[in-house]
């Protein structure tokens, strides 16, 4: 049963954790999922003592059974690996794989996570466990994938000697001399060069944190850490099981850890993966437009469909998402290329962290009115699948993305008041709203070609960004990149150089001075005496553009100097005559300037101007709320994102290839609906 990416599949299923349940029970809930359609489920994860109890002493059997049950259900069995949490007795034994916090305070393992991923102890006894499981169901017939774990990235940061020591050798191999790393740390400032190696400290310590240039390279330190074990985890795996499918629902963009996914995570397993959760109140557009993001983040450049092998069922202390709600999530997914949705969870735990965070089935057993809903959603699936799912984007607009720049955003907040992640995630809505396709992409790395690339908020600008985005322009391609770009170095110190830093040539501009158009109150306190911020608006400049005026909120602009470029745009108001946009032919290609931070109504005209321009098709036209996509052979998908029912003008005559319904103008879509249709122009 092992999944063949070749054969078009849509999977539907949930996350089940018989350890849990008594053995009686195994057999009525895997009726259940069977009756519902399921075709998938996620076994194994958080539950490595339930297979060694004690050093040594595995304990197969249960789950042995359990396998075969799902074999005779014909349900596929997603088997994730864990070694997180790793058990008690292994904390017991080597008490140096426990966390440490930034006041040397060992803490004691008593939730998940709780374990130093970077730890060469650590790693020795979990990929001795990985080879156990591997070995032992590598040729059961339940089996469709392995995976490596669950949620790399969320926490396991430790700040002990050990893990000291370590990052201490990653910044000799990276910067060779004390010299060096003094020079790229800004050690002269405040007396704090570094005499030897052995002064190298992590720079927290309390409630106090270092310097942004030392800052950044102890989150890249481990940020390579978790990549290198999420490496070495896949190799175990492969070397055991040639062939073997491998996914994970990875969180890099963890705010209390995280890692550079598309620095190598990406190439971790074969389908990339993700949890789905936008929360269960649909109003809340951006949560559910996020979780979209996420996903695309996910697939990057791979052109491969995307497991969401969590998907949120309810949330703490909220039963779930109003009626149908959960099935147009469903629908959602797949305009971003999801292959799989498996509910989080199936059963609504009796105890443990997550006992009021509701199921498919209730505390008692039973099923809730979400069974039904899902099992909707599996047989739709079913269904779906003779109709060129799961979707494969094959987009031609790229939105650039960074590990560092989130890092080097949240470390500056006193200057990067508009955050990297509203950057990235409002510009991300615009083709969202547009039913336009992206991919997520690193600069460093461009794999696939792009008529147009865009570059919202990229504080951090290294040497092989730069050289790539330049090469890229060069070369007959058009970028957009906002106001708060183009910063500060790879060291995150910030540029001698006219800005955007490395790149002033490329837009033709100089970047001056900024101006904020909100009074402003940093958290250092100069002085010593209290202030609060008043939140005044001392005027917010409009933008001229297009032959119209644009209000917009505005909030922080930059007095940009024309080097070159032309002025696309300009303000008027406190900004009077200054450029807001700016156009620069460089090589075959454009380079355009925003003054402004991503913000939704100036850029989305820019966006769309140059869609036209450079010949990127269109999506869909459809009212605020409704998300579609053009299918081959003349099929497209409308889902209703609201709770309100709304009647679409369709393109042409049309049938619905669920119902079978004819549809001569126009589509009503309840709340909360969705709806695949084939156009018939003889219809």
């Amino acid at each position: 049963m092992l999944y063949d990416m070749t054969v078009p599949r849509l999977y539907a299923g949930t996350n089940y954790h018989p350890h849990d349940w008594p053995r009686e029970r195994w057999k009525k809930d895997i009726a259940l999922m069977k009756a519902a359609s399921f075709s998938v489920v996620r076994l194994g994860h958080l539950c490595w003592d339930s297979f060694e109890p004690a050093e040594g002493g595995y304990d197969f059997a249960w789950l042995d059974q359990v396998m075969e049950l799902f074999a005779e259900a014909q349900i596929g069995v997603y088997l994730d690996i864990s070694t997180r949490p790793a058990p008690v007795w292994l904390h017991r034994k080597y008490p140096e794989i426990d966390l440490v916090d930034a006041n040397g305070q060992r803490l004691q393992a008593l939730t998940r996570y709780m374990e130093d991923i970077g730890s060469p102890v650590f790693q020795d006894y979990a990929l001795r466990h990985v080879e156990k499981l591997v070995l032992r169901y590598r040729d059961h017939r339940a089996l469709l994938a392995f995976g490596i774990c669950n949620e790399f990235g969320d926490k396991s940061v430790s700040y002990s000697e050990q893990a000291r020591l370590r990052f201490a050798a990653w910044l000799k191999e990276r910067y060779d001399s004390v010299e060096a790393l003094n020079q790229a740390w800004s050690a002269r400032r405040w007396s704090r060069k570094l005499g030897s190696w052995s002064d190298v400290e992590f720079p927290v310590s309390g409630g106090y944190t270092g310097a942004p240039e030392r800052m950044l390279d102890m989150w890249r330190f481990f940020s390579e850490e978790t990549l290198g074990f999420i490496g070495r985890f896949r190799d175990t795996i492969l070397w055991h099981a040639p062939g073997a499918a491998i996914s994970s629902n990875w969180y890099p963009e963890h705010p209390r850890g995280g890692f550079d996914y598309l620095r190598g995570g990406d190439q971790g397993g074969d389908i990339p993966n993700t949890g789905f959760y936008p929360g269960i109140n649909p109003e809340n557009r951006q949560a559910l437009i996020s979780s979209c993001l996420v996903m695309r983040h996910r697939a990057a450049e791979s052109d491969r469909p995307v497991w969401l092998s969590e998907f949120q069922t309810g949330t703490f202390g909220g039963y779930g998402s109003p009626a149908q709600a959960m099935r147009m999530y469903a629908w959602l997914s797949l305009l971003y290329g999801s292959q799989m949705v498996c509910a989080w969870t199936w059963r609504s735990m009796l105890g443990g962290e997550e006992q009021y965070l509701p199921g498919l089935v209730d505390h008692d057993g039973e099923p809730g009115r979400k069974y039904d809903e899902f099992k909707t959603i599996a047989e739709e699936f079913k269904r779906l699948e003779a109709w060129g799912f799961p979707l494969r984007p094959r987009p031609l607009i790229a939105l650039a993305y960074s590990y560092e720049c989130l890092k080097v955003s949240d470390l500056g907040h006193n200057y990067y008041k508009t955050g990297y992640t509203r950057h990235v995630a409002e510009t991300f809505k615009l083709l969202f709203d547009a039913n336009v396709d992206c991919n997520v992409v690193s600069l460093r790395s461009l794999k696939q070609s792009y008529r147009l690339l865009l570059v919202p908020g990229h504080c951090l600008m290294d040497p092989e960004a730069a050289a790539a985005l330049e090469a890229y322009v060069a070369g007959g391609g058009t970028v957009v990149m906002t106001a708060y770009s183009a910063k500060v170095d790879e060291h995150n110190r910030a540029f001698d150089c006219p800005l955007p830093g490395r790149l002033s040539h490329v837009f033709g501009i100089r970047t001056a001075e900024y101006e904020r158009a909100y009074t402003h109150v940093a958290d250092v306190n100069e002085g010593g005496f209290e202030k609060s911020d008043p939140r005044v608006a001392r005027g917010m400049p409009g933008v001229h553009f297009q032959g119209k005026r644009w209000s917009a909120d505005i909030p922080y602009f930059e007095h940009v100097q024309l080097r070159g470029a032309a002025a696309a745009a300009v303000f008027d108001g406190r900004a009077e005559g200054l450029p807001a946009i700016t156009a620069h032919a460089y090589g075959r290609g454009m380079a355009y300037y925003t003054a402004f931070p991503a913000e939704g109504t100036v850029l989305d005209q820019l966006l769309r101007q140059l869609c036209k321009e450079l010949e990127i098709p269109a999506g869909p036209v459809t009212p605020e709320g409704v998300a579609a996509r053009r299918l081959d052979e003349g099929r497209a998908v409308y889902v209703n994102l609201t709770e309100e029912t709304v009647e679409l003008e369709l393109e042409g005559p049309a049938i619905s290839l669920l119902s079978g319904c004819a549809y001569p103008c126009r589509l009503p879509l309840g709340p909360y609906g969705a709806e695949l249709v084939e156009y018939n122009p003889k219809g």
